[in-house]
């Protein structure tokens, strides 16, 4: 008898019988409402610099500080006022949401991938060698992670591409320890045990039976991996040690506006809600998919 068989169809069943996990997720009103604002900021990034009514570094010398259409001598040409340049703040949220969110993009896809593949031959390799390899992993994971991207953007120089570059390697540990731990534990249930015995090798349990039920748990820390990245960027940008003016992005746009804070405090005022609002959206998705995707949960 093909025991592997038996037990992945015993499974399936189990799923096909479990409550979908896209039902537990609509019920879920906090990760319905961040779906709609995560959506809405996402669909803006794609289309901002179509709809943006200026160019990003476009100069208003004359209508610098202009306000907001909501406050006195707001107009509806500068719908959400200027900077202390004269430069429209609607166009440069759009081109700033455009670079914030495919930065953070890019870097959780790179991280998630180089940190699942060492994550998955670390789980592979003999226990002396596994053991050195996690402790090294659980060193960088007890630095807060904006305090390790600055030291590697202190080594390496600040920019935008070099913040990118430390964010990346700020991330992939929390995939390499995630990977491990969910293999690990994969590979001591029945059904990994049942594949092994009907002649398995470690790439084919790998692939075909661990990878599958290790994806929920990858899908979830990729949500709170975007917005860690999407954090570090901006702060990053902030310190003056990634994105440099006149860059249209959010932590720099929120460092050249500080000191302007009394004055014109709208220019600080919406790349800060911005960036809270898209934070905020993509934590509470991903406390959703972590429910959702829940196996405990969905039993």
């Amino acid at each position: 008898m093909n025991y592997a068989k038996v037990n992945g169809l015993s499974m399936r069943l189990k799923h096909f019988k479990a409550k979908p996990s896209w039902l537990m997720f609509s019920k879920n009103n906090g990760a319905l409402f961040g779906s709609i604002i995560l959506a809405a900021a996402v669909l803006l990034a794609i289309i901002g610099p179509w709809i943006a009514p200026f160019d990003p570094a476009q100069q208003f010398s004359s209508r610098s500080f202009h306000p907001p259409v909501w406050n006195q001598g707001g107009n509806f040409t500068h719908f959400l006022g200027t900077d202390d340049l004269g430069r429209d703040l609607l166009s440069r949220l759009l081109h700033g949401a455009r670079l914030s969110l495919f930065l953070a993009g890019f870097i959780v896809l790179i991280a998630a991938g180089t940190g699942v593949l060492i994550g998955a031959i670390a789980a592979l390799l003999p226990p002396l060698l596994r053991s050195i390899l996690m402790r090294i992993m659980d060193l960088l994971l007890s630095l807060p992670s904006l305090l390790l991207a600055i030291a590697v953007v202190a080594i390496i120089g600040p920019g935008l591409s070099n913040a990118v570059y430390a964010v990346i390697l700020v991330l992939i540990p929390q995939f390499v320890k995630l990977t491990q731990n969910s293999i690990s534990q994969e590979l001591c249930k029945d059904y990994c045990i049942a594949a092994k015995l009907d002649g398995a090798n470690s790439i084919r349990l790998l692939t075909k039976h661990v990878g599958p039920n290790i994806v929920p748990a990858v899908i979830v820390q990729l949500t709170f991996s975007f917005s860690t990245a999407l954090l570090d960027i901006a702060a990053l940008g902030f310190l003056g040690l990634g994105a440099q003016p006149p860059l249209a992005e959010w932590g720099t746009m929120l460092a050249e506006s500080r000191s302007y804070i009394q004055y014109a405090p709208w220019t600080m005022a919406l790349p800060g809600l911005a960036i809270f609002l898209t934070i905020l959206s993509i934590n509470l998705v991903g406390d959703g998919l972590r429910d959702a995707l829940d196996p405990q949960l969905n039993q």
